[in-house]
């Protein structure tokens, strides 16, 4: 804390340079006595004896002892409290344990009276029959499940088919031309079918409606806190109405008492056999050449009602759109991109590094390779021409062996002959030295004489 204190009044500005005083940590149980460059000492205290409190005959030979302060009321009352030794305080604590042994033991002994109460058979067989009222816990949840599924099932059910089905929808819906458009007069319909349609063309459009707020699409521009005016008809009603239409649909077609399954087929089947030119004419492919895009209505119309400038204005604005959604799928990319960057880079240098070595070891496992299938063609042609050669060595061997017999028996008579030579020559020697020693001799002699 003071090497802390230290550094901070070294590099905290002062208050004359608009900082603010230096905060010091001050340690809760006193201070080491080295704040300064040298220690600080313990300072001795007067000792005061007129402040003392009187004291036991105990306490007489220590009168300077600090009292010391019993908030908790530990000590009994009229007597001082002092600062007493460890040695002190363990024969309290050990005195204070005696006395609330005691006082356990002069406790009343417990008696043990108990009776036991044994019902009677009925209410026992009664008690048995009688039905569990708590329900086991996987029982429960199975049920709770089973209910969460039904739920969730009806109320997928509840959806209309173009969100089961996945299918092409309007991602904005604008009620009132849509009504204008589907609000086509017919001078030849009854009063009672233009009702009718009319009813249905208007379920028609709040349910576009609903499913565009309630499941939207990327491009909408309804705010996530839109809510749908649209009220969800009950189960019964949807099932009732379904009923209906496929009664009246099976009576005009002639295919009375038979499934939606099988009407569907047979329609199917009825359609593909007598328009089947027609079906194909009436496909989106053949369709869509005929229709343009409308930049005031956005909406694709016959491409005969609109002029050269608006088909241009249309094709721009939906080359446009094109272009800012991949202008946002890329930015989105990008930022997945980053995002997948910090989270995996680790993995990726991770994975490279990895990827190195497993390489390394395989190039070295295939020189490995290499050299055992090597030194396997090797011990084969080894195992084969090994023993020719050693045949050959061994014959060769033979050969010289027999040679240095030879040379040694050629070599022992060429010693016999030089030593025998060495003697005669010795021999010759001495006796020309005889001859020699005795014409000298004989000269001697013939001086004398």
């Amino acid at each position: 804390m003071e090497a802390r204190n230290l550094r901070n009044m070294t590099a905290a500005q002062t208050p004359l340079l608009g900082g603010e005083n230096t905060p010091l940590h001050v340690p809760s149980n006193g201070s080491t006595g080295f704040e300064g460059a040298t220690p600080r000492h313990q300072v001795a205290f007067t000792p005061n004896p007129l402040a003392n409190v009187a004291a036991t005959p105990h306490d007489a030979a220590t009168p300077l002892r600090t009292p010391l302060r019993d908030n908790l009321s530990i000590n009994a009352e009229g007597l001082p409290t002092v600062v007493s030794t460890p040695r002190e305080q363990k024969l309290r604590a050990n005195s204070a344990k005696r006395s609330l042994q005691l006082g356990f033991a002069n406790l009343p002994k417990p008696e043990n009276n108990f009776e036991l109460v044994v019902p009677d058979e009925e209410e026992g067989e009664e008690e048995q029959n009688a039905p569990l009222n708590e329900e086991d816990a996987a029982e429960r949840d199975a049920r709770l499940k089973r209910i969460q599924e039904e739920e969730r099932e009806k109320e997928l059910a509840r959806r209309s088919q173009v969100i089961q089905q996945n299918l092409p929808r309007p991602a904005n819906v604008d009620v009132v031309a849509l009504m204008e458009r589907l609000n086509v007069v017919d001078e030849e319909e009854d009063t009672l079918s233009r009702v009718a349609r009319r009813l249905i063309d208007e379920e028609f459009v709040q349910l576009i409606q609903h499913d565009a707020i309630v499941y939207p699409l990327p491009g909408t521009t309804n705010p996530g806190s839109t809510v749908s005016t649209y009220e969800i008809p009950g189960d019964d009603v949807v099932a009732m109405a379904k009923q209906t239409i496929h009664l009246e649909l099976a009576a005009a077609v002639g295919f009375q008492n038979t499934t939606p399954e099988q009407l569907r087929n047979g329609l199917l089947a009825i359609a593909k056999a007598n328009a089947s030119e027609e079906l194909d004419s009436m496909t989106w492919d053949s369709l869509r050449d005929t229709l343009a895009f409308d930049a005031g209505s956005k909406t694709l119309v016959e491409t005969s009602t609109l002029s050269l400038d608006q088909r241009i204005a249309g094709y721009t604005s939906l080359l446009t759109e094109k272009r800012e959604q991949m202008g946002k799928g890329a930015n989105k990319a990008a930022k997945a991109e980053k995002k997948l960057n910090v989270t995996l880079g680790g993995y990726q240098l991770r994975s490279q590094v990895l990827s190195k070595r497993i390489t390394d070891a395989f190039e070295e496992m295939e020189k490995t390779k290499v050299d055992h299938d090597s030194f396997i063609r090797l011990r084969a042609m080894e195992s084969a021409a090994g023993p020719r050669r050693v045949e050959s060595l061994k014959e060769e061997v033979e050969v010289l062996e027999r040679q240095e017999k030879l040379l040694q028996q050629r070599y022992g008579e060429l010693e016999n002959d030089k030593r025998d030579v060495e003697a005669r020559i010795a021999i010759l020697e001495e006796e020309v030295m005889a001859e020699a020693e005795a014409l000298n001799e004989a000269q001697l002699a013939a001086m004398e004489d």
